[in-house]
Formats: C-alpha cells, structure tokens, sequence
C-alpha cells in the first residue's frame, strides 16, 4: 500500500505540474480518491496470469 506522504507529494507534484490550483477543502477529497484508485490497483495486480494469456476480445456495434 502506498502511504499518505507518497500520495501527498504525488498530488502537490501533478498540481504544479498542470498549473491546477488545488482548494485546501478539495484536497482531503483528492488524497482519499487517490487512496482508493492506489487499492484498486494493488487489487488488480495482485491477480496471477498465465504468461500465455490472451486479451480479452473487443466487440464492436
């Protein structure tokens, strides 16, 4: 799991990088979303796959 400093300084970093000003009240908001999306991530990689795995197919309309 990635800790709060790491995802802190993530999100100062995009920030500035995107001249994007960030509002003190907004900022709790983007940390607990950048929480999530980290455990999201660490659930999907965590899921073994055969090195002979294909992707999925794509269908189209």
């Amino acid at each position: 799991m990635i800790d709060d400093a790491s995802l802190a300084a993530w999100c100062d970093a995009m920030a500035a990088l995107l001249d994007l000003p960030i509002e003190r009240g907004d900022r709790a908001e983007i940390l607990a979303n950048l929480r999530l999306i980290a455990r999201q991530i660490g659930l999907v990689g965590d899921v073994a796959l055969d090195d002979l795995a294909e992707p999925a197919p794509v269908f189209r309309a």
